[in-house]
């Protein structure tokens, strides 16, 4: 499913087990197959933290069409990250309507996703839209990272499992009301708009 994409979850596994990225990364891999078995021809989308959590994230269904790099369009599978970023337990996300969101031909609104990720103290945020190709092929490491780890987590402790279901129905909680909140804002503005035509 993911061959043609500069991210290959295959690829990049390998490239973790085999040494090829940094130490972490390298003994996660090998925990995660110790703990799931072989990952050989394996995509996201057969890991049980997809089948079970972030295929929830229903993006495709939203009311609104999330923006990326126009440039970039065949080269990422922009689904698989919205429900990466949407997931995460380790980045905060919010939606801001486009300046033009009137004008999309598909007809649903244009919405930027802004990332927030909080480091060794500093505060950093980004628009996906704007970000170039090699941050989000390191995106989409720092979240596979992070779901591995996390399912590694769960299989080693209990307590840890029921705190991490906890916090997953709140992200899926957290989505719903994003969506909510923005379709509010985009019908006001809609009608605000009716009434400022009649003037």
């Amino acid at each position: 499913m993911d061959n043609h994409y500069l991210f290959s979850y295959e690829s990049f596994f390998n490239d973790m087990k085999n040494g090829d990225a940094s130490i972490k990364y390298c003994e996660t891999a090998s925990k995660y197959e110790d703990t799931f078995g072989c990952q050989d021809g394996l995509t996201i989308q057969d890991q049980s933290f997809y089948k079970d959590y972030l295929s929830q994230f229903r993006d495709e269904d939203a009311p609104f069409q999330f923006m990326y790099p126009e440039a970039l369009e065949g080269d990422f599978e922009w689904s698989l990250l919205y429900k990466f970023i949407f997931g995460s337990f380790s980045s905060a996300y919010s939606f801001v309507l486009d300046e033009d969101w009137e004008d999309n031909p598909e007809g649903k609104p244009l919405v930027h996703i802004v990332i927030t990720v909080h480091s060794e103290g500093k505060e950093v945020t980004k628009t996906l839209d704007e970000l170039w190709s090699f941050q989000i092929l390191r995106l989409y490491e720092i979240y596979v990272n992070e779901q591995m780890d996390l399912a590694i987590l769960r299989e080693e402790e209990e307590d840890e499992k029921v705190v991490m279901e906890k916090e997953r129905k709140q992200r899926l909680l957290t989505y719903k009301k994003e969506v909510s909140s923005l379709l509010k804002e985009v019908k006001s503005r809609l009608i605000l708009k009716r009434l400022l035509s009649t003037i």
